[in-house]
């Protein structure tokens, strides 16, 4: 009997704990509610908008600058043509999922991007292995304005010179003396 008296209270006890917490009792428990939140697009590391100092892109991503993509820009009579492809079905497929945020009419556009100039129109298209953006003005300032800012954003880069010690002490981005033995540092070819 004792054992059953404090079973009942050890229960009772539990119970009262639960109703103090805020929580429904185990009989009739109801599911829990989630509240689903759209990720915030960070995209602070996007190639494309490393440049933009202080600015975010407007949620968009940037096919064009994802590792395993190969971009090709070059002027038309109207504006440029910019073709994207890569090697593997899988980053393939991933910039033509993006491709829509990216270049559809009425998508937020970064400065400095072709597609940002104002009067700019922009169609794309799924090719074998990527895409192909075609971006036209209808006034010859509309046209010099995109094919210049599609030159800057796809002109290549030259390669960061690197200097070495020849006594293998360091290595610098500029040249100068080595910190570590006085040598003067070589270019690293």
């Amino acid at each position: 009997m004792k054992k059953t008296v404090l079973f009942a209270f050890i229960a009772a006890f539990c119970a009262a704990a639960a109703f103090a917490a805020g929580e429904a009792p185990a009989a009739k428990a109801e599911p829990a509610k989630t509240e689903v939140k759209a990720a915030k697009h960070d995209c602070a590391n996007c190639p494309m908008h490393k440049k933009m100092t202080g600015k975010k892109c407007a949620g968009m991503g940037c096919p064009e600058k994802m590792k395993g993509v190969e971009t090709v820009s070059k002027n038309t009579e109207n504006g440029v043509e910019i073709t994207m492809t890569a090697k593997d079905k899988g980053t393939t497929e991933k910039i033509q999922k993006m491709a829509p945020a990216h270049y559809a009419p009425g998508a937020k556009k970064c400065p400095g991007c072709p597609t940002a100039v104002e009067g700019a129109e922009t169609k794309y298209e799924n090719v074998e292995n990527g895409i192909k953006v075609t971006i036209t003005g209808k006034t010859p300032e509309a046209v010099k304005q995109i094919q210049e800012a599609s030159a800057r954003e796809h002109a290549p880069k030259a390669a960061a010179k690197k200097y070495v010690c020849p006594m293998g002490c360091a290595s610098s981005d500029k040249p100068g003396k080595c910190p570590k033995c006085g040598m003067e540092m070589k270019e690293q070819k």
